[in-house]
């Protein structure tokens, strides 16, 4: 009566880390640049990072302001872009899924320079 409960326990277990093994941990981070007006910003830069400011990275959007990051794993994301002598806020905690997809759109603005404070 053993034999055949052992047999089962192992034979699911071998399933079990078959399924994992074959799980994906990686995610895709999408998105596009826009300016204050709406219109898509060309080859701007972005740049992303782990939440918690590791592993800083940056890529260019295409011509038609859209950019994708593959392969990077499941998690907590900061993104930002720059271009055309502007810059968007930082995007705080972009959830990366394994698997799948996570979209993001970045609005440039000018940026000025704060006034009343002193070095």
């Amino acid at each position: 009566m053993r034999k055949p409960c052992f047999a089962a326990s192992a034979m699911l277990l071998v399933l079990v880390a078959a399924f994992a093994y074959g799980k994906t941990t990686e995610g895709v981070l999408d998105g596009v640049v826009l300016n204050g007006k709406g219109a898509p910003v060309g080859f701007a830069q972005v740049f992303w990072q782990t939440a918690d400011g590791r592993e800083p990275h940056a890529t260019r959007a295409n011509a038609a302001g859209h950019f994708r990051i593959a392969g990077i794993r499941q998690g907590l994301y900061e993104v930002r872009a720059q271009g055309l002598g502007m810059t968007s806020d930082w995007e705080h905690n972009v959830w990366v899924p394994a698997g799948r997809e996570a979209s993001v759109t970045l609005h440039l603005i000018h940026r000025t320079t704060p006034t009343g404070i002193h070095k």
